[in-house]
Protein backbone atom coordinates (compact mmCIF):
# COMPACT_ATOMS: atom_id res chain seq x y z
CA UNK A 1 0.00 0.00 0.00
CA UNK A 2 3.07 2.06 0.64
CA UNK A 3 4.36 1.75 -2.44
CA UNK A 4 0.81 2.84 -4.06
CA UNK A 5 0.65 6.13 -2.27
CA UNK A 6 4.36 6.98 -3.03
CA UNK A 7 3.50 6.63 -6.83
CA UNK A 8 -0.12 8.55 -6.15
CA UNK A 9 2.09 11.47 -4.29
CA UNK A 10 4.44 11.70 -7.64
CA UNK A 11 1.48 12.08 -10.18
CA UNK A 12 -0.26 14.33 -7.99
CA UNK A 13 2.55 16.20 -7.44
CA UNK A 14 3.05 16.67 -10.93
CA UNK A 15 -1.03 17.20 -11.42
CA UNK A 16 -0.36 20.21 -8.64
CA UNK A 17 2.56 21.43 -10.89
CA UNK A 18 0.75 21.60 -14.33
CA UNK A 19 -1.90 23.23 -12.20
CA UNK A 20 0.38 26.17 -10.85
CA UNK A 21 1.97 26.15 -14.99
CA UNK A 22 -1.34 27.52 -15.95
CA UNK A 23 -1.80 29.80 -13.53
CA UNK A 24 1.76 31.43 -14.11
CA UNK A 25 1.08 31.51 -17.75
CA UNK A 26 3.59 28.51 -19.18
CA UNK A 27 1.22 26.30 -20.30
CA UNK A 28 -2.77 26.80 -21.42
CA UNK A 29 -5.06 24.72 -19.65
CA UNK A 30 -8.55 23.10 -20.38
CA UNK A 31 -10.09 26.45 -19.77
CA UNK A 32 -7.69 28.39 -21.94
CA UNK A 33 -4.54 30.93 -20.56
CA UNK A 34 -5.49 31.60 -16.91
CA UNK A 35 -5.94 35.24 -17.81
CA UNK A 36 -8.33 34.23 -19.95
CA UNK A 37 -10.78 31.71 -18.14
CA UNK A 38 -13.81 32.14 -16.79
CA UNK A 39 -13.81 32.95 -13.53
CA UNK A 40 -15.40 29.44 -12.55
CA UNK A 41 -12.35 27.82 -14.24
CA UNK A 42 -9.61 29.94 -12.63
CA UNK A 43 -11.16 29.20 -9.11
CA UNK A 44 -10.63 25.23 -9.87
CA UNK A 45 -7.17 26.40 -10.90
CA UNK A 46 -6.26 28.07 -8.27
CA UNK A 47 -8.55 25.37 -5.96
CA UNK A 48 -6.38 22.24 -7.66
CA UNK A 49 -3.23 23.95 -7.45
CA UNK A 50 -3.20 23.83 -3.84
CA UNK A 51 -4.78 20.51 -3.26
CA UNK A 52 -3.02 18.52 -5.46
CA UNK A 53 0.37 19.34 -4.49
CA UNK A 54 -1.22 19.33 -0.43
CA UNK A 55 -2.54 15.80 -1.28
CA UNK A 56 0.99 14.83 -2.80
CA UNK A 57 2.94 15.39 0.53
CA UNK A 58 0.29 13.79 2.72
CA UNK A 59 0.52 11.23 0.59
CA UNK A 60 4.19 10.54 0.04
CA UNK A 61 4.72 11.39 4.19
CA UNK A 62 1.49 8.01 4.52
CA UNK A 63 -0.20 10.24 7.24
CA UNK A 64 -3.96 9.76 6.82
CA UNK A 65 -5.07 13.07 6.14
CA UNK A 66 -3.02 12.69 3.14
CA UNK A 67 -5.41 9.95 2.04
CA UNK A 68 -8.20 12.12 2.80
CA UNK A 69 -7.09 15.02 0.81
CA UNK A 70 -6.26 13.24 -2.44
CA UNK A 71 -9.93 11.39 -2.04
CA UNK A 72 -11.17 14.79 -1.67
CA UNK A 73 -9.17 16.04 -4.70
CA UNK A 74 -9.84 12.83 -7.02
CA UNK A 75 -13.71 13.68 -6.03
CA UNK A 76 -13.62 17.36 -6.65
CA UNK A 77 -12.31 16.69 -10.25
CA UNK A 78 -14.36 13.69 -10.69
CA UNK A 79 -17.28 15.95 -9.81
CA UNK A 80 -15.78 18.99 -11.82
CA UNK A 81 -15.97 16.63 -15.42
CA UNK A 82 -19.17 15.00 -14.76
CA UNK A 83 -21.97 17.40 -12.24
CA UNK A 84 -20.69 20.10 -13.62
CA UNK A 85 -20.09 19.75 -17.20
CA UNK A 86 -21.44 22.98 -18.91
CA UNK A 87 -19.14 24.53 -16.90
CA UNK A 88 -15.73 22.70 -16.92
CA UNK A 89 -16.52 20.10 -19.57
CA UNK A 90 -16.30 16.68 -19.88
CA UNK A 91 -11.90 15.25 -19.36
CA UNK A 92 -12.93 11.53 -19.88
CA UNK A 93 -9.19 10.76 -19.13
CA UNK A 94 -9.08 12.27 -15.86
CA UNK A 95 -12.34 10.99 -14.67
CA UNK A 96 -11.07 7.66 -15.83
CA UNK A 97 -7.81 8.16 -14.29
CA UNK A 98 -9.23 9.28 -10.69
CA UNK A 99 -12.07 6.65 -10.86
CA UNK A 100 -9.42 3.42 -11.50
CA UNK A 101 -7.42 4.82 -8.39
CA UNK A 102 -9.96 5.10 -6.25
CA UNK A 103 -10.87 1.74 -6.98
CA UNK A 104 -7.47 0.33 -6.96
CA UNK A 105 -6.88 1.95 -3.39
CA UNK A 106 -10.28 0.63 -2.49
CA UNK A 107 -9.22 -2.71 -3.48
CA UNK A 108 -5.63 -2.58 -1.77
CA UNK A 109 -7.07 -1.44 1.40
CA UNK A 110 -10.08 -4.53 1.33
CA UNK A 111 -6.88 -6.68 0.97
CA UNK A 112 -4.56 -5.42 4.01
CA UNK A 113 -7.24 -5.36 6.11
CA UNK A 114 -8.37 -9.02 5.28
CA UNK A 115 -4.49 -9.67 5.51
CA UNK A 116 -4.37 -8.06 9.31
CA UNK A 117 -7.21 -10.15 10.65
CA UNK A 118 -5.78 -13.53 9.75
Amino acid sequence: MSIYGRILAGVMMLLGLYQWAIIVGVAAGPGGMFETMSTPWKLATMHLAVVDLVAAVGLWQRVAWGNVVWIYAALAQIAMHTVFVGTYGSEIPIVAFHTVTLVVYLALYMIERRAEGR
